[in-house]
């Protein structure tokens, strides 16, 4: 079971910025050595499902188990929308599945590589794998080449990436040329914090000055009034 936290703190400037632009709060998994796809958001707005980003916002990641399944058209950066072409699977890390000719995933076997998931491709077909959380919100995609006919692995990181931009909806992929984005290594049963400084810069830890939580009240007034003026 792996348990990460990332606190994010956005300053009074950037926060009314990020909030004017209609900008998103985007977070991102790496697996293998790269971030496909969008896994959590707050957006702007608070909308029915998503919290909307503050001063103060908490990202609790516990990945207890995940999912596997494949996109049968291609895929690559820059799509925005794909569709998954079978079942998902539940399966952990270190668990290894084959996925049969008729696109069937047979369950899970615990021979796999600790910190992997093993795919034993026999379909024969232009498929990419995706890899899901527990409740079957996708986390990745390979945007690079389909799967090959034998072994295609998944190896989930303990890297996150951080970036504001554009609505996306979760579990699409990400657009490229991300703009100012931040990564964080956050290992197990750990908290990162990081702050969005009123520069536009992401600095580690909390801001340099700290809020009471009145000062906090009084910030976020200020902010939903600068915001309302601004549109």
């Amino acid at each position: 079971m792996s348990n990460q936290q990332i606190v994010v703190y956005i300053e009074e400037l950037q926060l009314v910025a990020q909030k004017t632009n209609n900008y998103s709060l985007y977070l991102a998994k790496k697996v293998n050595d790269s971030f496909t796809a969008i896994w959590l958001a707050k957006g702007p707005v608070s909308v029915p499902g998503q919290s909307s980003y503050q001063y103060k916002n908490i990202f609790d990641i516990s990945t207890i188990s995940f999912m596997v399944n494949f996109a049968s058209a291609p895929i690559k950066e820059g799509d925005i929308t794909f569709t998954s072409g079978g079942k998902n699977l539940a399966i952990q890390t270190g668990q290894t599945t084959t996925l049969n000719q008729y696109g069937v995933f047979s369950p899970p076997k615990n021979n796999g590589t600790p910190g992997e998931i093993i795919i034993d491709n026999q379909l024969d077909a232009d498929i990419h794998e995706i890899l899901l959380d527990s409740t079957g919100q996708n986390i990745w995609a390979n945007c690079t080449e389909p799967m090959s006919v034998g072994i295609s692995t998944m190896t989930p990181k303990n890297q996150f990436q951080l970036w504001f931009g554009s609505f996306q909806g979760l579990g699409s992929l990400i657009r490229g040329n991300v703009s100012n984005p931040i990564i964080v290594d956050v290992n197990d049963d750990e908290t990162k914090t990081i702050t969005y400084n009123n520069s536009g810069n992401w600095v580690a830890g909390e801001p340099a000055i700290r809020l009471s939580d009145t000062e906090i009240s009084e910030l976020n007034a200020r902010v939903k009034r600068a915001v309302m003026r601004a549109a």
